[in-house]
């Protein structure tokens, strides 16, 4: 009995071995099963999120496929810009006018070197003076039984000095200076006191050879001639215009005289001296005054009322509505306030030369350097072609328009050029090319190694690096263009407009060239 128990007991061990072996070889398949589900699915789910990305690649790169229309649009706009610049700069803009066609863009502003100049050169004056005086050596106007008529000379021999002499060379280049006379040189002979002038010769020039050596003499006198006011009283004069009354439209010219400290006191107590006033009868007793510059009258009138402002209103010409006659009347008294504000020149001059003298530079050598210059540019631009191609033929095409921009700049901000300022012009167009073909390099080593290429970003470079070296060239240019020497200023004013021209027609036009371009060409790569 024992041992049937024993075998039975071993049965049950073996039937719960095999059971727990069982049990546990099932659990262990349901495991594999699971994680064979688990790859699977991950499987599954990354081959979706794979597919998906590549999906949501291509619809981003469609989005991102740029229009060829719309790049081939704004690269014919940019050269029919160009083109229409370019006519306008080298040929012009012609309308007709009172049967004459004239063109509209200013000219060349050409210094002394490049145009010629005129040369206006004045002497003391040497002549002499009828002097009449009576018995008592006073000074009378008409001979008579007792008066002596002496021959005296307009400049006596005190007045004719080394210091009189400067001084009336300071004047005069004052003078020059309050005309705005663009170009000139002064010169002074001490030994004789003769002054010339080597000026510019351009529309004014008649006037200020009419006005820089007048004596500049202002003086208010009483009836009797006696000085009750002179230039020694003025502090500044100045133009003013304005209605004659609020219900009409015509104009009145104004030469405004303001006096200093001690000429406001005497021009209060004249006003209050020489006041208008009628007799019983009604008729005009007023005693007048006379205001003159250098011997010709002004006004000679009372004064309605007390003057405590110290400012002396002269009109010029008459009231009127016509802008040409406001305009002359307008430059009369700018003229006489230029005589006011310079001083009084101390010696007596007489015009002695007034011609005009040619350029030492022959207009045959200006134009062969400009053909040279053309011919480098052209030389230039087709090896700029050769190299680059398609980028190469529009970025000629943009360093044309470059230049043609630059020179309306230089018109229109009417620069004085010398020879000086063509070098500026020169210098920008080199600057410019060393742009361009550096931006070019750029673009053309970066399409080797990459697939997609950032022209603006290559651009942004180009430009970043290139301002970085002219820095210096920069900080000179704005020196210059405060220069009194007009060489200098002329270099500095063409050097600082090439600049200019250069940053905003580069970033607008040769920016939108390049990058529309290469777009372009991606965009026929996505084929």
């Amino acid at each position: 009995m024992e041992e049937k128990k024993e075998v039975k007991k071993t049965k049950k061990d073996v039937n719960s071995k095999e059971n727990s072996s069982k049990t546990i070889k099932k659990e262990n398949t349901n495991k594999k099963v699971q994680e064979s589900t688990k790859k699977s699915a991950v499987k599954e789910s990354t081959e979706k999120v794979t597919e998906n990305s590549i999906t949501a690649n291509k619809t981003q790169k469609e989005n991102k496929k740029p229009s060829r229309v719309d790049n081939r649009l704004k690269i014919i706009l940019s050269i029919l810009v160009i083109v229409l610049v370019t006519a306008i700069s080298f040929g012009g803009i012609y309308i007709q006018n009172k049967g004459r066609i004239n063109n509209i863009i200013p000219e060349y502003s050409l210094g002394m070197d490049l145009q010629g100049s005129r040369k206006l050169g004045v002497i003391v004056d040497d002549s002499t003076n009828k002097v009449i005086y009576d018995k008592d050596g006073n000074v009378v106007t008409e001979e008579g039984e007792d008066t002596t008529t002496k021959e005296e000379p307009i400049n006596p021999e005190e007045v004719l000095t080394k210091e009189n002499f400067e001084k009336t060379k300071e004047i005069i280049n004052k003078r020059l200076q309050l005309l705005n006379v663009p170009d000139y040189t002064i010169a002074l002979n001490e030994e004789d006191g003769s002054i010339m002038v080597d000026m510019l010769d351009y529309s004014d020039t008649d006037t200020v050879a009419q006005y820089m050596y007048l004596p500049g003499k202002f003086e208010v006198t009483d009836p009797d001639g006696n000085v009750l006011l002179d230039n020694s009283h003025i502090e500044k004069a100045t133009v003013k215009y304005g209605y004659v009354s609020s219900n009409s439209n015509a104009t009145t010219v104004f030469l405004s005289i303001q006096f200093n400290k001690e000429g406001t006191e005497k021009l209060k107590e004249i006003s209050n001296t020489y006041i208008k006033s009628t007799d019983e009868d009604g008729n005009d007793n007023s005693k007048k005054v006379t205001i003159s510059i250098d011997g010709t009258t002004l006004v000679e009138s009372a004064f309605e009322q007390e003057n405590a402002t110290g400012e002396l209103q002269l009109s010029i010409g008459q009231a009127s509505t016509s802008s040409s006659d406001i305009n002359e009347y307008i430059r009369q008294a700018s003229n006489l306030a230029v005589l006011l504000n310079s001083g009084v020149i101390p010696v007596t001059y007489v015009l002695d030369v007034n011609r005009f003298v040619y350029s030492e530079i022959p207009q045959e050598l200006i134009y062969i350097a400009a053909a040279v210059v053309g011919v480098i540019t052209l030389v230039t631009l087709l090896v700029m072609i050769v190299k680059y191609k398609k980028n190469g033929f529009l970025s000629a095409i943009a360093f044309i328009g470059y230049i043609a921009c630059l020179l309306l700049a230089i018109r229109y901000t009417n620069v004085m050029l010398t020879l000086d300022g063509l070098v500026a012009i020169i210098l920008s167009i080199i600057i410019n090319f060393v742009f361009v073909f550096y931006l070019l390099s750029l673009i053309k080593e970066n399409y080797k190694e990459k697939e997609r290429i950032e022209v603006e970003l290559d651009f942004q470079k180009a430009l970043t690096r290139m301002l970085f070296i002219l820095v210096p060239l920069i900080i000179i240019t704005v020196i210059l263009c405060f220069a009194n020497w007009l060489p200098l200023y002329s270099f500095g004013m063409v050097m600082f407009w090439g600049i200019i021209t250069l940053l905003i027609y580069n970033i607008v036009i040769t920016r939108t060239l390049l990058v529309n371009t290469v777009k372009e060409q991606e965009n026929q790569n996505f084929k």
